[in-house]
């Protein structure tokens, strides 16, 4: 069974590292900066650790130690690099264990896999005014038996495609020690310039060892984010008579088609959507006044005129928010053309 845990950990052997810093800002200052609106937090995925107190073997205060420094020194030889090794589980941590083993006491646990637990969320936190994105992971809850460690590594990843290969941004390391562990602490990442419309996600996987010697890995793809070459989420809406959703592009560099090329707007073709809308849905609780009839797609990047590809916007939002945001997807737009 040691030679299991052995595997494990050589397995994350590239996880290992001191956490990347975002202007050495603590978590409460960018929670402060986040309320403030200056970063946008966009959680992409969660990460549940968990154990069950009748299975796996338990490793002595010794063996973790010296497995975790194996791992970390490898990882130095590999990359040159001097690490952090302030990970050391304290004889302290390693006698704190379930709740039921130190007072002989039924607890309910609040996990939902039936064993002790602790979530994470990784993410992204986009500067807009800079043009920048970090990763970030985060502890969200723990289950009962408090961890001794967490390493991990978070990896930001884009694409000009949701569907296609991504290409690795950005690899940070991170450890969360028992004091942290307990104060549900936050990493992020050095900050990434933003110059292209990409796609964004990250890549997790989290090892945690608990003071009882048991461990338990997990990696998770995140959800993917299309951000602007301003660094602005796609805008998200839904009509709420109709149920239409404002699709996404599946590509981030779609090319400009020239004014003389595209597809022309269709003379009438607003009071025939109107038609075509109210006979499908019936007559919508707002009125036609209020909204534009947006292309999805705008024709400027090769959209057409079919009503799958018409949505009504409030026009408020269709020419302060999704405007906008097209005006800063594509890499060049000739003077004078517009979409």
């Amino acid at each position: 069974m040691k030679k299991y845990f052995l595997t494990l950990l050589a397995f994350s052997v590239l996880l290992i590292s001191p956490s990347g810093s975002y202007a050495e800002n603590s978590k409460d200052n960018i929670q402060e900066r986040i309320e403030r609106g200056e970063l946008k937090k966009l959680p992409s995925t969660e990460i549940e650790l968990t154990i069950d107190s009748g299975t796996g073997e338990l490793l002595n205060t010794e063996e973790l130690s010296s497995i975790h420094l194996a791992a970390i020194e490898e990882l130095e030889d590999e990359t040159g690099e001097k690490l952090d090794k302030n990970f050391e589980i304290s004889e302290y941590e390693v006698q704190e264990l379930h709740l039921e083993e130190n007072t002989g006491e039924e607890v309910s646990l609040r996990s939902k896999t039936g064993g002790s637990g602790v979530k994470l969320v990784a993410g992204l936190i986009i500067d807009e005014r800079n043009k920048e994105i970090v990763s970030y992971v985060e502890i969200e809850d723990i289950n009962v038996a408090r961890v001794a460690l967490i390493t991990g590594k978070v990896t930001l990843e884009s694409s000009t495609n949701r569907k296609r290969s991504y290409r690795d941004e950005d690899v940070f390391h991170y450890t969360f020690t028992a004091p942290e562990i307990k104060e549900t602490a936050m990493k992020v990442s050095d900050p990434v310039s933003i110059v292209d419309t990409n796609f964004w996600r990250t890549v997790s996987t989290s090892l945690a060892t608990w003071p009882n010697g048991k461990t338990d890995a997990d990696h998770k793809v995140g959800k993917e984010f299309l951000l602007n070459k301003k660094g602005i989420e796609y805008p998200k809406y839904r009509d709420s008579h109709s149920r239409i959703k404002m699709f996404e592009p599946d590509e981030a560099d779609l090319a400009w088609v020239p004014n003389n090329q595209r597809e022309p707007r269709e003379s009438g073709k607003r009071g025939l959507y109107i038609d075509w809308y109210e006979n499908k849905y019936g007559t919508p609780d707002f009125s036609w006044d209020d909204v534009d009839i947006h292309h999805i797609i705008p024709l400027a990047y090769g959209g057409d005129n079919s009503y799958d590809n018409l949505i009504p916007l409030p026009k408020d939002f269709h020419r302060k928010e999704v405007t906008p945001w097209w005006a800063s997807y594509g890499k060049y737009v000739p003077s004078g053309d517009d979409y």
